[in-house]
Formats: C-alpha cells, sequence, structure tokens
C-alpha cells in the first residue's frame, strides 16, 4: 500500500507538469472552418461530420506548450488561446501576422500595423458572420499554445499545418540604431 502510495506521489507531478508546461489534449470548437485550418478535409466532397460521440460537435487536439515559453510562434500557426472578447472562452486561430509586420486586411484592403506586444489573427474562413472573421491584433499574452495535431475525429488526424496567403503580410519593420553609419 505504501509502495503504491509513493508510485502516485512521484507519478501525479510529474503528469500535471508535462500536461502545463510541454503538451496536453483540449477540445477545438468545431464551428470553426476545417478547409484552412485542419488542412482540409482528408476525403473528397464535402467534410466529414465526425464527432467524438452522438450530440457533440468537438475535435481534439495536440497542444504544443513549449512554443509559447519559447516564443517560438510563426505566421500560419494555428494557436489555441483566450477569446479576446469573453476570458471564459477557449478559441483557435490562424496566427496571421507578429509585432511590427504591416498587414492587409481581408474585406477593404487597408494596411495596419501590428502594435508591439501584439500578433493578428483571423478566423480561417470568411463568411462565417463572425466579427472576428477580419482579424485583429490581439497581446501575445492571450496565446496559450499552438496547436499541432488533430486527435479526433479518426478522418481528419494528422498534423496541422502551417499556412499563409500570399500578399496578407506585407512587411516586416525593423528596428534602426540612430548611432549606426
Amino acid at each position: 500500500m505504501l509502495r503504491r502510495a509513493a508510485n502516485v506521489a512521484f507519478t501525479v507531478p510529474v503528469f500535471i507538469t508535462i500536461n502545463d508546461c510541454i503538451v496536453s489534449v483540449a477540445r477545438a470548437d468545431a464551428s470553426e472552418p476545417r478547409e484552412n485550418i485542419w488542412g482540409g478535409p482528408r476525403e473528397t466532397g464535402e467534410a466529414s461530420s465526425s464527432s467524438p460521440s452522438p450530440g457533440t460537435s468537438a475535435r481534439l487536439v495536440l497542444l504544443d506548450r513549449v512554443t509559447p515559453r519559447t516564443f517560438s510562434f510563426a505566421r500560419g500557426d494555428v494557436v489555441y488561446l483566450r477569446s479576446p472578447s469573453n476570458q471564459d472562452r477557449w478559441v483557435t486561430r490562424r496566427l496571421v501576422a507578429l509585432e511590427g509586420d504591416w498587414v492587409t486586411r481581408a474585406a477593404d484592403d487597408d494596411v495596419t500595423k501590428v502594435p508591439r506586444g501584439h500578433c493578428w489573427i483571423e478566423r480561417v474562413e470568411a463568411g462565417t458572420g463572425d466579427r472576428d472573421e477580419d482579424g485583429r491584433a490581439v497581446p501575445l499574452a492571450l496565446l496559450d499554445a499552438r496547436v499541432s495535431h488533430v486527435l479526433w475525429p479518426p478522418s481528419e488526424v494528422g498534423a496541422v499545418r502551417r499556412k499563409t496567403r500570399p500578399g496578407r503580410v506585407l512587411m516586416r519593420t525593423t528596428e534602426v540604431d540612430p548611432s549606426a553609419p
């Protein structure tokens, strides 16, 4: 009995550390368009409507929790973050640009600079009726993890690809040292 308690006392903290700091599994909102975020449906024709259990419509995804700690997000990553409008809700979005980048807005071709400490995120597919569809700058502190793989439904299992639309990010500003010749 004491040996079993010692094993549990060792295993639980290790599991919690791995779950919080390295990798974990989460539910992603299945209302997110699948075409671009997840790399497209596996079969031809319409996207599959598989779900974890009858009556639910969610995907299970593998979250890379090392990326936010090392600040190694890249343009095109799918990220898991707290919703900027509702802090109790978690969402997945495509990271379009990083701080200092100039971004064209999809709706009107306006050019916007991403402020320092922020990134530009957007829903993956326009026309969903959500006010986030055009994207917005959000604080980097809201980003919790990078979505690396889809684990459920079986028809979509696989790595999540990094995608960027050409011409979206116009340029990256560089800091110029005024004392340099």
